[in-house]
């Protein structure tokens, strides 16, 4: 049997918070198909159990950290404590679409950022009740079991995750190059996979579930866990080109091995 490693009293406290809001998410997700789906953008949806979610998740985190502030992505109960003061992320249904049509594929995301690092982060997969987290050099798990990429296994046997974008998403490469990139992972990986939550789709290249995932367009609610995640485990985060993580959110997650092959074909 694996060591089960009890996580820090911070962890401890944003995986309690991630763990209540998840359970909310659950009592939400059975109604699928009643509840009422909102648009806040063209193909962007929130629903009732977004609020909900982030509104109890607020309250806790306010509870247990009073001089830190808090930024949701649906702004329930967000407070800003000023520049110095220690930043929490929420993103309370990261796969808002596959939860509004009743696909069991979403994530309660937490991240815990001090300036623009981030140092801490949970990311709770409310279906199958798993739990990826990570403090910034102490490692990343799942389930309290420690997380390290695997080693050596190239394109030509890997799976790839990747997003296959609404309009507009693409920000960071014209949309044509975006697509040759993908028909060039399917041509040669052993298979690619869209699942609908970037934030556990990253968190699978930490368990080697994916040996890579990217996508364009995304907001630091939904990747920063993740990517410190998927940095504890060994693995390679960053912009399509290699370099830092782009103001347009372009975000790829991978495997030691696999990453040269992608980044080459990204900036070709």
């Amino acid at each position: 049997m694996p060591e089960i490693e009890a996580p820090s009293p911070l962890l401890a406290a944003m995986i309690a918070a991630a763990r209540l809001g998840g359970d909310i998410a659950r009592r939400h997700f059975a109604a699928c198909g009643q509840a009422k789906i909102d648009e806040k953008a063209a193909r962007d949806y929130v629903t009732a159990a977004d609020v909900a979610v982030e509104t109890a998740i607020a309250a806790a985190l306010a509870e247990a950290f009073p001089g830190w502030s808090i930024d949701g992505e649906e702004k329930a109960g967000n407070r800003d404590l000023g520049p110095e003061a220690p930043r929490l992320l929420i993103d309370p249904i990261d796969g808002t679409t596959n939860f509004a049509w009743g696909i069991p594929f979403f994530g309660v995301v937490i991240s815990l950022l001090r300036g623009s690092r981030v140092d801490a982060g949970v990311v709770y997969d409310p279906m199958r009740d798993e739990l990826f987290c990570a403090e910034r050099s102490h490692g990343a798990f799942l389930d309290g079991v420690r997380l390290a990429v695997r080693e050596g296994r190239d394109i030509d046997h890997a799976v790839i995750g990747a997003s296959l974008p609404i309009p507009g998403q693409v920000r960071s490469l014209p949309v044509a190059r975006y697509r040759e990139v993908l028909m060039e992972v399917m041509d040669h990986a052993a298979a690619m996979r869209r699942m609908g939550s970037a934030a556990l789709s990253i968190a699978y290249v930490a368990a080697n579930r994916h040996d890579a995932f990217f996508e364009d367009g995304l907001s630091p609610h939904d990747y920063a866990a993740s990517v410190l995640i998927v940095e504890e485990a060994g693995g390679v985060v960053g912009g399509f080109d290699g370099g830092a993580v782009p103001e347009t959110g372009a975000v790829l997650a991978a495997t030691p091995a696999v990453h040269p092959w992608l980044v080459e074909r990204f900036t070709r």
